[in-house]
């Protein structure tokens, strides 16, 4: 029989473009992998993407639960509020990162009644839980369990009017720098979507790799654009014990909504801050079911080099 003719050889752009394909599938692999971290010889933490960062403000470099390689809980329970810059807006800090109004922060905030923020952006974004009372702004009143990703650009002017606790994580959610076409490329690197879940949205899933009684609330994922830090909701049953793996380079932080749980061998109530390094993060439930507010992201997202 005849013999078939060779195939035509590929031109030379799809050549190209098939090579491209391979160099960011060996580089990045999945996008919930394209940032793989890990520990360089200096000790200090590498990767394979920069995230945008916006000017600190002006004044003394200042960390707060800044050791990314501790175990650390705080009880905001037993902490005094502190008077915020704003009038009848207060506060409790747990983790700091900067200076002191314009750092990476982390907080329990309380409005009075009636309270209100002038218009302000948010540069490297805001992410916020409401634990108690009606958060307002432009886009809505947000009750109890309500979760907002305010993202770089998002400006808004808001208030309470019954008063409101939120616990608020402030520019710890840069966007990736996409500044050069190829590195965009590479990383699928987007800006972050604003992001609003009410209570009763979103579907609660079974995590039986964590523990037979624990589900979780998805409340924020943008993977497909790059970015591998995410936030959820998640469910434990009293008397459980829920187990995962940090992934490297990361941290679990986790915030007590509802409940109590036993973490590095003490007792942790309602209003507990938790912080995980990479590796095991375990936590067990006592009498009661626990709901926590939980989120991963990579070190250097939340805590860029100071300068």
């Amino acid at each position: 029989s005849p013999i078939p003719p060779a195939p035509a050889p590929p031109s030379p752009m799809a050549s190209s473009i098939v090579r491209l394909a391979r160099l960011r599938r060996l580089l990045l692999g999945s996008a919930a992998a394209c940032a793989t971290l890990y520990n360089g010889r200096d000790g200090l933490i590498a990767r394979a993407k920069s995230y945008k960062a916006a000017p600190g403000g002006k004044g003394e470099l200042i960390t707060l639960n800044a050791e990314f390689n501790e175990k650390v809980s705080v009880s905001t329970e037993k902490m005094d509020w502190v008077a915020s810059p704003i009038p009848n807006v207060e506060r409790k800090r747990v983790f700091l990162h900067g200076t002191k109004e314009a750092g990476r922060v982390t907080s329990v905030v309380r409005y009075a009644p009636g309270s209100r923020f002038h218009e302000h952006p948010h540069p490297e974004g805001e992410e916020f839980l409401v634990l108690e009372g009606i958060f307002s702004d432009h886009s809505g009143d947000y009750g109890p369990g309500t979760y907002c990703l305010n993202p770089e650009g998002f400006k808004h002017a808001p208030w309470s009017k019954p008063g409101c606790e939120i616990i608020v994580r402030l520019r710890q959610h840069p966007n990736l720098d996409s500044e050069g076409r190829l590195l965009s490329w590479f990383s699928g690197a987007k800006p972050r979507g604003h992001v609003v879940i009410k209570p009763e949205e979103g579907s609660w899933i079974s995590e039986p790799s964590w523990g037979s009684s624990v589900t979780k609330k998805v409340l924020y994922q943008e993977q497909g654009k790059g970015y591998e830090d995410s936030t959820w909701l998640e469910k434990i049953s009293a008397g459980s014990t829920r187990s995962r793996q940090v992934p490297k380079g990361m941290i679990e932080e986790v915030f007590v909504v509802e409940g109590n749980v036993t973490a590095f061998g003490s007792k942790h109530s309602k209003g507990t801050w938790i912080r995980h390094p990479e590796g095991e993060a375990t936590v067990q439930t006592n009498q009661e079911d626990v709901i926590m507010y939980v989120r991963q992201a990579p070190v250097d997202m939340i805590a860029p080099p100071l300068k």
